[in-house]
């Protein structure tokens, strides 16, 4: 549809840690491929040198300094239990966001750059989003390991034309356990700075500790063009922490978590 766009962002880590994602979207200008790894962001000139179908998935880059080939093959997808956006998915939103799998197993081996890597053992994420422009502030986060995944998202949002609000996503899922702290069900950022976010929800309290910016461009959609750069960094140190009263639910540390702050 014209001036507007749909995306998918898939996230891979390896048995050995290594990480990179592949975001597949179309828009105005037609189908885009772009590829991010733990040192730069590209776009690919041909978007047939990903191939996705079901669970299977055939990567042929080679393009500029880096050259991925080979074959993965998706486990069982694990998305949340509910709706992402809750009753928002009902409103006229400037941007739809969509969990497909928080996290599920791997089976492959790639060529990266002429180096063997097996995902075997790796693990990966999914999500999406869709409409007619990402928000104009923003901060995306992501967390993804075994036994654990986190997924923030804060945005100054616009709606009907002439209210903004401050939304806020972020889902922790512990196993098959979930934890979901949003706008909708009462959610509030008491903190928000370069260094240290904390969102708080009823008696629950999660604290993320983010060290580094910076990031890779990227290309995001305005009004269906994908015309406005933003930056990635796929792989960052970061420390969160989940609290229900001053009990520690769960405490992590995580070299390889991903952030987009645009804020």
């Amino acid at each position: 549809m014209k001036n507007r766009f749909f995306g998918k962002y898939y996230k891979f880590i390896s048995d050995d840690v290594y990480a990179f994602a592949l975001i597949v979207s179309t828009a105005n200008e037609g189908d885009m491929l772009q590829l991010v790894t733990p040192t730069k962001g590209y776009f690919i000139d041909d978007t047939k040198s990903v191939s996705i179908s079901g669970d299977i998935i055939d990567i042929n880059i080679h393009q500029d300094d880096i050259s991925i080939s080979g074959r993965l093959t998706l486990g069982e997808l694990h998305p949340l239990k509910k709706k992402v956006m809750g009753p928002f998915s009902y409103l006229p939103m400037q941007c739809v966001h969509e969990i497909y799998s928080m996290y599920h197993s791997l089976i492959g081996t790639l060529s990266v750059n002429g180096v063997d890597k097996s995902f075997n053992h790796g693990i990966g994420y999914i999500e999406g989003d869709s409409g007619s422009s990402f928000p104009n502030r923003y901060i995306w986060y992501n967390s993804v390991t075994n036994d654990a995944t986190v997924t923030l998202a804060i945005a100054t949002i616009p709606l009907l034309g002439f209210i903004h609000f401050k939304g806020i996503l972020c889902f922790i899922k512990i196993n098959d356990k979930e934890y979901r702290l949003c706008t909708y069900n009462f959610a509030k950022a008491k903190l928000i700075s370069d260094k240290q976010i904390i969102i708080k929800k009823g008696k629950y309290r999660l604290i993320l500790d983010i060290p580094e910016l910076g990031g890779h461009i990227l290309k995001a959609p305005v009004k269906g063009d994908m015309v406005r750069y933003i930056k990635e960094n796929l792989c960052i140190p970061s420390k969160y922490k989940l609290l229900y009263k001053e009990e520690t639910i769960i405490e992590k540390e995580d070299k390889i978590s991903s952030l987009e702050y645009m804020w």
